[in-house]
């Protein structure tokens, strides 16, 4: 037999075919084209997974660049941390090999008229703190001014650069007293630049800034019983707080002039100076305090003193009477690590007529 295998055509259906009654076999043409499709498939899907490989692998070295680029940036960073490390030794190597030089600021004001206005300067552990205040507004300024300046009163020294003197202006204070007092308060005073200040609390029985009349001053304090020993603020008023004034040339100009034109008042009260130069802000560095007569209650003052022991007290007995009365100024000098003389009346006469 022939393996041709027939085919009816088309139009003779109604023929029977001479193998109608054998098994029908498939056409080998569909399974042909069944492996074909499979194979298809399987090289479309084996593309597309080799093309997604491909594209995951051209992806990760795209994002591993930054890395590399920041590794490279920190490298640099590192080095260039390390030369300015090594720069620092350097300069610090240098400057141990010289002296270290304090920073002197000088300000000259002496042209300047400073009536209307207030100059504050505060100084601690060699570090000054400038406040002006008046018309023209505020200004704070922080300046090195290396050593402070020394004082001398009565022969007295303090070193510092704010100074408050406590100066006795009772009516005990007789003319000698007053003209020995006057001419060295004065005599300090012209030692000082601009970057000094002070302050001239002046007192009887009432106390009260240089410049003010006393006895408009007494007219804000009372003394039961007009004793000379006991003033006190009236109800509800405060003394003034003192204020700090640089020694310009016009300032101490005006200092002078207050110091020779103050009267005499009545009264003798230590409590009421010392109060007021401890409301001061910034607080004395060092405290002259000068008075020719005694108090009925000086521990009171001197037990204040104590508690501010960090501000020096130079005390002068200028024609106290007896040592019992000195014995308290000797006191406060001690406590504070300050300084204490005493003349009598006799020197004081010789002075004078220097």
């Amino acid at each position: 037999m022939s393996d041709v295998e027939y085919y009816p055509e088309e139009g003779m259906e109604g023929e029977e075919s001479p193998s109608s009654g054998l098994p029908e076999r498939k056409p080998k043409f569909d399974k042909w084209m069944a492996i074909s499709w499979g194979i298809s498939l399987a090289s479309a899907g084996l593309i597309l997974a080799l093309a997604t490989v491909i594209v995951l692998f051209v992806k990760h070295e795209e994002e591993e660049a930054p890395g590399f680029e920041l590794a490279v940036d920190m490298q640099l960073d590192e080095e260039e941390i390390e030369k300015k490390v090594k720069q620092k030794k350097l300069e610090k190597s240098s400057s141990s090999a010289s002296s270290r030089s304090p920073i002197v600021a000088m300000t000259d004001l002496s042209d300047i008229d400073v009536s209307d206005m207030n100059f504050t300067v505060g100084l601690d552990k060699g570090v000054a703190d400038v406040g002006v205040t008046g018309t023209v507004g505020n200004m704070g300024l922080g300046l090195d001014i290396g050593a402070m300046n020394m004082a001398s009163f009565f022969g007295m020294k303090a070193k510092g650069n704010r100074f408050a003197f406590l100066i006795d202006y009772s009516a005990s204070m007789k003319a000698d007293q007053l003209k020995v007092m006057k001419r060295e308060l004065i005599k300090t005073l012209a030692t000082f630049n601009s970057n000094v200040q002070v302050s001239l609390i002046f007192f009887s029985g009432p106390s009260f800034i240089a410049g003010t009349d006393p006895k408009k001053a007494a007219t804000n304090w009372d003394s039961p019983g007009r004793d000379a020993h006991n003033f006190r603020p009236k109800k509800g008023w405060k003394p003034p707080v003192p204020k700090w004034l640089a020694c310009t040339k016009s300032t101490k100009s005006r200092l002078q002039k207050h110091i020779m034109e103050t009267p005499v008042s009545f009264g003798t009260d230590w409590r009421n100076p010392f109060n007021m130069a401890y409301t001061m802000n910034p607080r004395p560095q060092v405290i002259f305090f000068m008075t020719d007569g005694s108090t009925r209650n000086p521990h009171e003052t001197v037990e204040k003193v104590k508690k501010n022991r960090t501000i020096q007290v130079n005390s002068i007995a200028f024609g106290i009477p007896n040592e019992q009365a000195e014995a308290p100024m000797k006191e406060m000098a001690k406590a504070t690590k300050g300084t204490f003389k005493s003349y009598s009346k006799q020197q004081i006469t010789k002075m004078a007529a220097k």
